[in-house]
């Protein structure tokens, strides 16, 4: 059970350094066009937090594909909520910033944690820092 939280607190610490870069980089340069749309922001969002953890996983060994499934994992559910958000078709309360913005990011570590549930076997053995595979 350790090894399976060590794993997820790994992938979030990474997802949040992504999006510190994410937030540094809009600072500097500032919002690029289109990035009131939800769709635009939260794929911003999603391949920001993405790119290092797939990274992270990388290096603690599990495949490019691995990396996929769980990138999937993540933004699926993700996208679930903001979809509807940004076809305008979504009730007041999603559609909400504020609440948009949080149950995306429990949607995602939910996603998560339940694909890491149903590999198990992936997330409970001991890593190795070898990104060939």
């Amino acid at each position: 059970m350790l090894r399976f939280l060590r794993h997820l607190g790994e992938m979030l610490l990474a997802m949040f350094v992504g999006m510190a870069v994410l937030g540094i980089g809009l600072m500097v340069a500032g919002e690029p066009p289109g990035y009131d749309r939800p769709l635009v922001t939260y794929t911003a969002m999603g391949v920001a937090m993405a790119v290092p953890m797939v990274g992270w996983m990388r290096y603690r060994g599990h495949s490019w594909s691995e990396g996929g499934q769980m990138t999937a994992a993540m933004l699926v559910p993700m996208f679930v909520l903001v979809i509807p958000v940004a076809l305008d078709v979504a009730p007041a309360w999603l559609a909400d910033e504020g609440t948009l913005m949080v149950l995306t990011h429990v949607a995602m570590i939910g996603g998560m944690v339940a694909y890491m549930l149903v590999r198990r076997d992936q997330y409970t053995k001991a890593h190795h820092h070898s990104a060939v595979r």
